[in-house]
């Protein structure tokens, strides 16, 4: 009876731990859609794509219009409204970066159900996340000139983030807390280190990933969601690249004189 008991908290902790690093490493595409008066529209069929690697899911609004994607993998996506005796709205472009939760709320007008219409853009204000945090996207880590090649060299692009002299080298803080505070993650999972208190391949051996597999990341200077645990400073929340359905390739050159 004891093993079995065991057996039950180990497998109920390893799920909490799992469903912790997915909502870590993904994103959410939410909304409500409503007619040209405002009135909510239950049933319509709601189809997302990722642009990148034509992942699809669909849903159907609730009795108020209401629908959500949840774990989502960063990307652009295109997402479709349609619904007999409505024209169809396509929300092309829509960029969703990692921890972040995108909020669609079309507005579908009576018409030719032949009839399409299309808006790009993503909304810039998300209302659903208190924290303040900051996301370097994929564009960032691969154009901005640094000669450590390491992520970790971005964050002072960050409000709030410095490197300073530490007791070892150089330490990053988040609004001048010691660097012992921060938390490291990537791809969801633990990337401290633990006994001296910073990021793995920090002011010690060089246990790093290399730039060219970073995707993008999140920096949080402050009111971090309590999935990311453990910390009284700053999080950074690093997620690497998945593949696409482009291929392409990088090269890196260094010279001085």
């Amino acid at each position: 009876m004891r093993s079995l008991l065991l057996c039950v908290v180990i497998a109920c902790s390893s799920f909490a731990t799992l469903v912790a690093q997915t909502q870590i490493t993904t994103g959410v595409i939410q909304g409500a859609v409503v007619d040209s008066s405002g009135a909510v529209l239950p049933g319509v069929d709601v189809t997302i794509v990722n642009q990148e690697t034509n992942l699809t899911q669909s849903r159907t609004t609730d009795a108020e219009g209401r629908f959500v994607f949840l774990q989502l993998p960063p990307g652009r996506y295109k997402a479709t409204f349609r619904l007999s005796g409505f024209s169809t709205i396509v929300r092309d472009g829509v960029d969703l970066t990692v921890g972040q939760a995108v909020s669609l709320n079309p507005r579908l007008s009576v018409g030719n159900i032949a009839e399409v219409v299309t808006v790009t853009g993503t909304p810039v204000v998300e209302t659903a996340r208190a924290a303040s945090a900051t996301t370097l996207n994929q564009l960032t880590v691969e154009t901005t000139p640094i000669l450590g090649r390491k992520f970790e060299d971005l964050l002072t692009l960050t409000p709030g983030v410095s490197v300073t002299q530490g007791p070892d080298g150089d330490e990053i803080t988040f609004a001048g807390q010691r660097g012992v505070f921060n938390n490291i993650s990537l791809d969801g999972g633990d990337f401290n280190n633990g006994f001296f208190g910073e990021q793995a391949g920090g002011q010690r051996a060089p246990i790093d990933i290399t730039l060219d597999a970073v995707q993008e990341f999140q920096v949080i200077a402050s009111g971090a969601p309590a999935e990311f645990g453990r910390t009284a400073g700053g999080v950074v929340n690093v997620i690497t690249k998945s593949g696409s359905n482009q291929p392409h390739g990088s090269v890196f050159h260094f010279q001085r004189r």
